[in-house]
């Protein structure tokens, strides 16, 4: 099977300027959270909008965190749909491949140079991180009573094993 070629990004930020997007994400994602839980039974729209959030800025975020503590150096971030359609579904390929995400560009050499434990560390931290925090919000809001959480809860589990 052929390696899929690397997306072209729509645009490309600094990684200065990729964080700064994706930590205030993060934390605008756990402010969203906290609000949701203090809102109790009007806090669900709350908690989905601190899901959405986290989302768009948890992944790419997690790659460059571990990434760097491990010596791999990053050029940037580039800004596309996902690197990954040809894993998707016809209909789910098409959403995907439209969505606003980030994606941490890596230094090639660095790379190169890097340990394969390394590498493999930093390339699953996207993902663990996906799941952590796409777990971690909706049980937070289900801890804090607010409504629909458990679904929010079940459906992030579903949408991470599927996706």
């Amino acid at each position: 099977m052929p390696t899929p070629r690397r997306v072209t990004p729509w645009l490309t930020l600094s990684v200065a300027g990729g964080n700064v997007i994706q930590a205030g994400g993060l934390l605008g994602s756990a402010a969203l959270a906290w609000y949701a839980g203090r809102k109790g039974d009007e806090g669900a729209p709350w908690l989905i909008a601190s899901r959405t959030l986290a989302y768009f800025s948890e992944h790419a975020f997690s790659h460059w965190v571990v990434g760097r503590a491990l010596g791999i150096r990053f050029t940037g971030y580039g800004l596309h749909g996902t690197s990954h359609p040809h894993l998707y579904p016809p209909g789910a390929r098409w959403v995907f491949s439209r969505l606003p995400l980030l994606s941490a560009r890596t230094e090639p050499q660095s790379l190169r140079a890097a340990s394969p434990v390394a590498r493999a560390a930093m390339y699953s931290a996207g993902t663990l991180a996906t799941v952590i925090v796409g777990l971690a919000i909706p049980a937070y809001g289900l801890r804090r009573g607010v409504p629909k959480a458990r679904g929010l809860l079940v459906v992030s589990g579903v949408v991470i094993n599927a996706f």
